[in-house]
Parts: C-alpha cells; sequence; structure tokens
C-alpha cells in the first residue's frame, strides 16, 4: 500500500492562509496564519532537533507540522458551522418578529424621541417593509434580509429603487456593523416611509399594448 500524499511545506502554507483568509475567521486570522506561518517555516528548516537531541527528517517534519495544520482546520470547522449559523441568523430583517407596521413605526417615534437614533432606524426600517408586506405589495420569507426586502420593493416601486436600497444598507451597518446611526439618517428614512406608503406601486404582471392601426379600404 503507498502511504498517503503529503504537501510540501510551502503547499501546506499556502492551504491553510487560503482557508484562514475566509472573513468567517474575522479578527482571529491574522494570528493564526502569522503563528502557522511560523509553525511552517520552522519545520521545513532541515534538520529539525527532535526528542533527545535527535535530529528529524524533513519529512517527519512534514508529517509533524501536516498534523498540526489537520487538527487546527478541524478545531476551525466545528466552531465555524455554529458561526456561520448564528451570523445568517443575525442578517434576518424580522427574526419572528410578530408586530404590526403600526406598532414598529410607534416605537420607532419613542425611540428617536430619545435620541436613540440607530435603534429607531431598525425599528422604522422593520416597519416600513412590514407596511408593504400588509398592503401586499411584497411578500416576507423566512429569513428575508433587508438587502432582499429593499429590493422586493424596488421591483415594485422603481423610483425609490436607491432610497430603498441605501435604507437597507444604513439598517445593516446599525444592527449588525456597530454603528449608531443619526439623526440625519433616521429624517431620511422617515420621509422615505411617508413617500414608499402614500406611492402607488406597479402591478405586478404589467403588460404594454400598443395600438394597432388598420386601415380598411373603402
Amino acid at each position: 500500500m503507498s502511504p498517503p500524499l503529503t504537501p510540501s511545506a510551502d503547499e501546506a502554507r499556502r492551504l491553510l492562509s487560503d482557508e484562514l483568509g475566509k472573513p468567517i475567521y474575522l479578527d482571529a486570522r491574522n494570528w493564526l496564519v502569522d503563528q502557522l506561518h511560523k509553525l511552517m517555516d520552522w519545520l521545513s528548516q532541515s534538520p529539525q532537533p527532535g526528542p533527545g537531541g535527535a535530529p528529524l527528517s524533513t519529512g517527519q517534519g512534514l508529517w509533524i507540522g501536516f498534523g498540526i495544520a489537520v487538527v487546527i482546520l478541524v478545531v476551525i470547522w466545528a466552531l465555524a458551522g455554529p458561526l456561520r449559523a448564528e451570523r445568517r441568523q443575525a442578517r434576518e430583517l424580522f427574526d419572528n418578529e410578530l408586530r404590526s407596521s403600526s406598532d414598529l413605526r410607534s416605537v420607532a417615534a419613542a425611540l428617536a424621541a430619545s435620541g436613540e437614533w440607530g435603534p429607531a432606524m431598525i425599528e422604522l426600517f422593520r416597519a416600513m417593509i412590514r407596511s408593504l408586506s400588509e398592503r401586499v405589495v411584497i411578500e416576507e420569507f423566512a429569513g428575508m434580509t433587508a438587502d432582499e426586502a429593499s429590493a422586493l420593493a424596488a421591483g415594485r416601486l422603481p423610483e425609490f429603487a436607491d432610497r430603498l436600497a441605501l435604507a437597507a444598507r444604513d439598517f445593516d451597518a446599525v444592527a449588525y456593523g456597530h454603528q449608531s446611526g443619526s439623526a440625519a439618517q433616521y429624517q431620511l428614512l422617515v420621509e422615505l416611509d411617508a413617500a414608499v406608503a402614500a406611492a402607488k406601486p406597479t402591478p405586478l404582471h404589467s403588460r404594454s399594448e400598443s395600438a394597432v392601426s388598420v386601415e380598411v379600404a373603402p
């Protein structure tokens, strides 16, 4: 039986860098990459001192490095699954939110009156989207994000497409980007909410009909 193929030190370093370069690992990736690069650099030197002072061969060093890399990747994989699931859930617009648009607007107004602009923007954006759903302009679905909601709304209200996209970005920035929001951003959202509420959506199945002139011979 032939032994399993093992990557070279350079290949192992590249594979680890590619994996740890994914956004899911966030701030920890830089530290891990740095430490693993140091490890692979150390192991790629020949000869390496082993237990009792006996030198390690290059092959033994690579096997040790590969084994350590596999263990680290398994740990990261085990942690990344729940983290991805948590981030996906966090991006949901409503996340089992059952309040009506009127209730959400009332909460937004109360928060704004207290100067809590970020939370007020979150509730008002939800109110605007929930109102469109109540009017059957768009249809909510499980896991819908702010971007998806604004895209659906823009499909029925194309004249507001840019403002809806901006509102969705502001929502994500405040809800998940740790930005505080501002009175000016909230006021823009108030104006957009009022304009959207008064707007007439385009038909779901619009069809343009061209007039056909028929000349009748005498």
